[in-house]
């Protein structure tokens, strides 16, 4: 039975791929650099910004730590400076996270950092109905290492009784190194449909068009939970 919801916050959330794309291919091409969009799905796609930028990197044959390093505080100025006007949640994803929020422990593990995550859900009135959120800052490995799930199930313990256990934990993703690292950490997973296909995303218990899909009764009876309508 389910108990908890953790979501990823990229492409899950919010449409957020594109923008991330553009802010590093804006700062790599100031170097005289290159970075495609199907690029960037392959390699960056899923995974921190700070792996994102050394696999990029390394794509222009660039191996310097101290590069890596000037390159991701660039590219966060020029998304954070993007961020407000540009990335929203809309009014369908809040629903569904409302919907949610009245039956399960939500929390978001992700990628990004804490303060681009709390400024989308504040500007949609929305970040109360997360009790934990994980963001880059919070771990040294991101997924497909387990890491960011785990530390977000043990967060959630400090406030769910009795404590969750991993299957009790149902991770909402729409990359494979989400995927793999929410089958790592022994969790359920549904995949929400994005850049990826059915086949990138095999491992998931379930793959849904969209995080609408999420609230079908078939969702819930196939992980032996009350549906939530």
């Amino acid at each position: 039975m389910v108990r908890a919801v953790i979501f990823d916050f990229d492409g899950v959330l919010v449409d957020s791929e594109r923008l991330h794309y553009e802010a590093l291919a804006h700062v790599l091409n100031s170097m005289g650099l290159s970075l495609s969009w199907e690029e960037f799905k392959e390699g960056c796609i899923g995974v921190t910004d700070l792996d994102a930028i050394k696999w990029a990197l390394m794509r222009n044959g660039i191996d310097d730590e101290k590069i890596v390093e000037e390159v991701l505080r660039r590219k966060t100025e020029v998304y954070d400076s993007w961020l407000s006007e540009r990335l929203t949640i809309t009014d369908e994803v809040a629903n569904v996270l409302m919907a949610l929020a009245q039956k399960f422990h939500l929390a978001i593990a992700s990628g990004a950092f804490r303060h681009q995550i709390d400024l989308a859900l504040s500007k949609k009135g929305i970040k109360e109905l997360f009790q934990v959120t994980v963001g880059r800052e919070d771990y040294e490995v991101g997924k497909p290492d387990p890491t960011p799930f785990l530390m977000a199930m043990e967060k959630l313990n400090e406030l769910a009784s009795p404590p969750l256990r991993p299957h009790e934990c149902l991770v909402v993703e729409d990359s494979p190194a989400g995927v793999e690292a929410a089958r790592k950490a022994g969790m359920l997973c549904v995949a929400v449909r994005t850049y990826f296909s059915d086949d990138d995303l095999k491992d998931a218990d379930i793959i849904l068009d969209d995080l609408k899909a999420l609230l079908q009764p078939k969702v819930w009876e196939h992980f032996q939970t009350e549906p939530l309508l």
